[in-house]
């Protein structure tokens, strides 16, 4: 069969008409940046464009529950004991059942491959807590999915090796770093050369993005696993970003280079909106998303995503579960925001010029960043379908367990 290629210019007319969405970059938007970016011109290239039901917005849209224990982290590290008794009350209030094997069946059967995608990046202490990769694999075996099926993957392999996960995962786990490159046969691990976003953001020479055959090909439905972090260009960096950036190539060209024709250059600014959500949308990675949990037991309000302060670290001690990866961001955004408020660290929808300041003004002073930061991403991935901005629609529950 012929491969469904989509190609649109994205000026204001064309994203409604593509997406139901009311904004896109350089369109007159509350969230702009302080010049107009020019349109993109993108194309997505994907053999299997048929939606499958169980994908973003999942099983249960508009539902974020919220889990704190108290003594997640004790005397600076994380309590294994202590993630179980929230993973297991997470599940399942958010599935409404009273078992938790009944929870994680709800998602997965014995026949399924499952992929894992955490968020390697960052100092240890801001990734994915090996604990709660531990405590999602117990789950996905009390569904019946054998550990010969599970897989931890990233696109970097160094990424997944500092962060320990190779030493946490147990016998028959595989951890899988696509390492970039394209996969040559229909056996080979890398990305999937029939599975592309194509688009020019700053005059870059590969003008193309492949997507993990992790998520592609080997995987029947993946969970993901991201963290409560502040980005310098994304703003939030949550459900979104985690699947859609760690799960494509050459993704760092939508917010670093020169186009000096048009004299515009990421950073200040940048295509992260709409690039995030269009990248969500491309089949089969959409459908294989059916469960988020948000590693929220330590959080980063500004540095991020490699956090080199830890002025800018705190203890949340808290996990965020749900099938809507919309939902998870913009109660992820808030609080994000009150925390900002909190240490008098300006809004991450701010445009204001004169906080425009160098990496390492950035790494020192939370009233400077080098980006415009894109958070309306996650306003656009609403609007195209992806999960609920709404936040007067989301039904956010909030437990204590310890």
């Amino acid at each position: 069969m012929k491969p469904r290629d989509r190609a649109q210019h994205l000026d204001r007319r064309d994203f409604l008409q593509l997406a139901g969405a009311s904004a896109v970059i350089g369109a007159f938007t509350p969230w702009q940046a302080a010049r107009e970016i020019p349109k993109l011109e993108y194309r997505i290239h994907a053999p299997s464009a048929g939606r499958k039901p169980g994908g973003m917005p999942g099983k249960f849209p508009a539902r974020v529950i919220e889990v704190f224990h108290s003594n997640a982290i004790v005397d600076k590290r994380v309590s294994e004991p202590a993630v179980k008794e929230m993973v297991e009350r997470g599940m399942r209030e958010l599935t409404g059942v009273k078992k938790v094997t009944d929870a994680w069946r709800i998602f997965f059967d014995p026949s399924d491959v499952v992929a894992i995608k955490p968020n390697p990046s960052g100092v240890l202490g801001t990734t994915t807590s090996p604990e709660l990769v531990r405590e999602v694999i117990r789950g996905l075996e009390l569904a019946g999915v054998k550990r010969t099926n599970i897989i931890v993957y990233d696109r970097f392999p160094w990424q997944l090796f500092v962060s320990s996960y190779h030493g946490y995962l147990p016998p028959g786990v595989r951890a899988i770093g696509t390492a970039d490159v394209l996969a040559v046969g229909p056996a080979a691990v890398g990305h999937d050369p029939d599975v592309y976003f194509e688009t020019t953001c700053f005059a870059e020479l590969e003008t193309r993005s492949y997507l993990s055959t992790v998520a592609s090909r080997l995987s029947t439905k993946i969970i993901n696993l991201p963290c409560l972090k502040e980005h310098g260009a994304s703003g939030p960096t949550g459900c979104l970003k985690n699947i859609s950036y760690g799960s494509f190539t050459n993704v760092a060209r939508t917010h670093t280079g020169t186009d000096e024709a048009r004299g515009l250059s990421g950073p200040p600014y940048c295509y992260i909106d709409p690039i995030v959500p269009l990248l969500c949308s491309v089949e089969p990675l959409r459908s294989k998303l059916v469960l988020n949990i948000m590693d929220g037991l330590r959080g980063v309000w500004h540095g991020g995503p490699f956090a080199a302060s830890p002025d800018f670290i705190w203890e949340a001690k808290t996990l965020y579960f749900g099938t809507d990866p919309v939902a998870l961001d913009r109660i992820e955004l808030e609080l994000l925001e009150r925390k900002r408020r909190e240490k008098g660290a300006p809004s991450l929808w701010d445009r204001d010029p004169s906080q425009i300041g160098s990496q390492t003004e950035k790494d020192k002073n939370p009233a400077k960043n080098w980006y415009y930061r894109a958070t309306g991403h996650v306003r656009t991935a609403g609007l195209m379908g992806l999960g609920t901005w709404d936040l007067y629609r989301i039904r956010h529950s909030k437990l204590e367990v310890g």
